[in-house]
């Protein structure tokens, strides 16, 4: 059946949704169209920083409410990437995830921006200054909808989504009623243990048209699956995560609405990397223990005040994270007890005395049991004032500006294990054999405007420019030195950096007739650079720049007929000076840093369906086709081991050509007052490799996979209660999402993968 879905539908997007009479994101009472069925297609949107319907909106955009998101078990934050075309999660673990979008893939400051409704999230940079690599993510739960936009979002959105953007909209306080949600669900995993969630919602208005709260609160037990074969553990990466929200919203005044809003989120949980040498899946070999300990904090208030001529919109939040992760380096120190060792990492020039040798012997073998241990934290205060026109007449417009203040620590330490347990010994001087801090401190400030004139009533023009200007400042010292990273103890110094620009973008869309749009977009896409801190980095690599690109695109929306929707795009991205990653050269090669080299392009085209078949059966399919390879040679001795630099011609890392996906859903009555739901879902990515250069001795290919669920039970015909039983992962696919290696894992294949089959129930009630 899987297959059978996957063969016949081209396209996927978002199912079962209603359009809403107000969009509660911005608070302004702007309509919806009055055609609103129950398709995708009719979702209203913000993506324009303005109301507008999906099939309306001249951009690729796929949007899915909170209610498919609910009936299809998606909780996860990397569950999106189900519900988009070139959408991909690179999923190392909760709070471990990097998000790219068209094969837009580099290490650095994130290329998708991240949302929770007006705020967005930052990763920590760490000591490579990848702060893409660790993007945080809030449990979906009582979600109004997420959106997905494709492409550059430079102009509205800033820095960080020059592949495109990411918005979940949480559901707001209702003034008019009390309500409340749970959710229970209990699974067991394949060749794992049980886990569990509980989730729940209680809305309440305090003061009549007034003032209203709405709570929601969830606790989830990860159930663990992979297996150390060397110290005899099982399931080492369980672990937990609980949290919630608080929100509350103000209308004093029919004119004015304020949210405030609270999060908080705690994930405490081992790492599900395994070693692909191993021979098993969901094996490793580890001599030390590895995790992730991520305690996340957003604060952020939004006012909207309607001026008739505009909406008055002003947003500021505060993220603040703090961090954890400690990841088995153990290997790295494999095979140095020896006297050709002591000279070699030591002495240098000379064989060490029989006393040096003892003591060199001793230090060394203490590592064989040993991980990073990185305490890490990021404050960012972001802040945003725009006016934005009421998008009803000839000529709309947004204007506004942007701030960030963001500041990053990380405190790298090689910390001791015990050899027979793998666990941590007491963080305490005489275990930390390495220990190394970075602060990095990042100001950008930014003005923003965007411009729709209708030149004739069914051809609009847009154009929208962004002025840009950061400041970043990096320091780092070395408390404590390492022979074997051939680093001694170093005071603190800091380098800076700063850079501004514009950046532009495009549009021209024309609905030729009812329920069919075509566009054509040009539009710009940039992040910011930065300066390294690496030990034995020359110092005309320390800095580096911005890299930007141009997305060319042209795209078709159609309504095909009542309750069914196509959408197509077709694109060429041009990428100037990629930030790339790469390693310091010699026997230390251990650290990594950010440079730029190459430039690449990127073909790719879209397509998205949703249609009703039938009353009760609802189908929708998505297709994405991406073909990225450099332009350019990546011609830099310093990135990665000799003659692993890319070539023009090579094809861009962990970018498949072909993703794909499908699903079904049928809803058909039982009795008067209960329905029978049936769901099934199957994703299909592409093969891809780790790195770019084919002659890059750490390369390595990621086979493709299709990943298939599904989801039956009984739920009341007013949708108020439900009782489901799920598979995910029927096949029970070794689904390999990530590998990697280096000098830290003497050759080693560090592998992260989706989880194995897994059985569920899910038990829903509102109230």
């Amino acid at each position: 059946m899987l297959t059978a879905l996957l063969a016949g539908s081209s396209i996927f997007v978002a199912t079962g949704a209603h359009a809403q009479a107000a969009d509660t994101t911005t608070g302004s009472a702007q309509a919806a169209p009055a055609d609103s069925s129950a398709n995708g297609g009719d979702i209203v949107v913000t993506a324009l920083k303005r109301s507008t319907r999906v099939q309306d909106t001249p951009l690729a955009i796929s949007a899915v409410t909170g209610d498919s998101l609910a009936k299809a078990g998606n909780t996860s934050f990397t569950d999106l990437s189900r519900s988009a075309p070139s959408l991909r999660i690179i999923d190392s673990g909760p709070g471990q995830r990097r998000v790219l979008i068209r094969g837009i893939q580099a290490a650095g400051e994130p290329t998708v921006g991240v949302y929770y409704d007006e705020s967005p999230v930052a990763g920590s940079v760490g000591t490579t200054s990848d702060a893409a690599s660790s993007t945080p993510d809030f449990r979906l739960f009582d979600v109004e909808r997420a959106e997905v936009l494709r492409g550059p979002q430079g102009t509205l959105f800033g820095s960080g989504s020059m592949g495109g953007t990411i918005r979940v909209i949480f559901a707001k306080p209702k003034m008019d009623k009390i309500e409340a949600a749970v959710s229970l669900d209990g699974q067991s995993v394949q060749h794992g243990k049980q886990g569990g969630s509980v989730d729940a919602m209680v809305n309440l208005p305090v003061i009549d048209d007034k003032i209203a709260v709405r709570l929601v609160g969830f606790y989830q037990k990860f159930a663990g699956y992979v297996d150390n074969v060397r110290l005899g553990l099982h399931d080492i990466n369980d672990g937990h995560s609980y949290g919630g929200r608080a929100l509350v919203r103000l209308t004093p005044t029919e004119r004015l609405t304020i949210d405030l809003a609270a999060y908080y989120q705690k994930v405490a949980t081992g790492s599900p990397r395994w070693v692909l040498e191993t021979g098993t899946p969901y094996t490793t070999n580890a001599r030390a223990e590895s995790g992730n300990y991520d305690t996340d904090r957003m604060y952020s208030g939004t006012l909207h005040y309607d001026l008739d001529f505009a909406t008055l919109t002003a947003v500021t939040s505060y993220f603040d994270r703090n961090k954890i992760t400690d990841g088995d380096v153990s290997n790295t120190f494999l095979g140095r007890d020896n006297a050709a060792g002591c000279q070699t990492y030591l002495t240098k020039t000379r064989a060490c005395t029989t006393g040096e040798l003892s003591g060199y012997l001793t230090d060394t073998r203490a590592l064989y049991s040993s991980s990073l241990y990185q305490p890490q934290y990021v404050h960012d205060w972001t802040n945003e004032l725009r006016l934005s026109s009421p998008g009803t007449g000839r000529f709309n417009w947004t204007a506004g500006v942007f701030g960030e203040n963001r500041k990053s620590s990380v405190r790298s330490t090689l910390l001791l294990a015990d050899p027979t347990t793998g666990s941590l010994l007491p963080f305490v001087a005489q275990n930390i054999k390495y220990d190394r801090t970075i602060d990095d401190h990042l100001k950008q400030f930014a003005a923003f405007l965007e411009l729709s004139y209708k030149i004739m009533p069914d051809l609009t023009f847009t154009a929208g420019a962004r002025y840009y200007n950061y400041h970043k400042t990096v320091g780092g010292r070395i408390d404590v030195g390492q022979i074997h990273y051939g680093s001694v103890v170093t005071p603190e110094t800091v380098a800076k950096s700063k850079e501004d620009g514009v950046i532009g973008k495009f549009n021209l869309s024309w609905q030729a007739k009812p329920g069919l749009l075509v566009y054509a977009q040009a539009a710009q896409g940039f992040r910011p650079g930065g300066v390294n801190q690496v030990v034995g980095l020359p110092a005309n690599l320390a800095p580096y720049t911005s890299d930007s690109l141009w997305n060319y695109e042209v795209g078709v929306k159609a309504t095909v007929t009542r309750g069914v929707y196509l959408n197509l795009s077709g694109y060429r991205i041009d990428w100037d000076n990629i930030q790339v990653s790469g390693r310091t050269s010699g026997l230390t090669s251990v650290f990594g840093f950010i440079t730029n080299a190459g430039a690449a392009r990127i073909y790719g085209g879209e397509a998205e369906l949703t249609a009703t078949l039938m009353r009760g059966l609802t189908l929708s399919a998505n297709l994405g086709y991406t073909d990225a390879y450099l332009t350019k040679d990546q011609l830099n001795s310093f990135i990665g081991a000799s003659g692993t630099t890319g070539r023009k011609g090579d094809q861009l890392a962990y970018v498949p050509k072909v993703t794909a996906g499908g699903s079904l859903e049928y809803v058909r009555p039982l009795t008067g007052s209960v329905d029978l739901f049936l769901h099934t879902d199957a994703n299909r990515v592409g093969g891809s490799y780790s790195t770019i250069a084919p002659t890059d001795t750490t390369r390595r290919h990621l086979p493709s996979y299709v990943v298939g669920n599904a989801r039956v039970g009984v739920q009341g015909h007013d949708e108020e209660w439900g009782a489901y039983f799920y598979v995910n992962n029927l096949a029970d696919t070794v689904a390999i999402v990530s590998e990697s290696t280096s000098s830290n894992t003497t050759g080693q294949t560090l592998t992260y993968s989706l989880p194995p089959r897994t059985f569920g129930i899910n038990l829903m009630h509102k109230f």
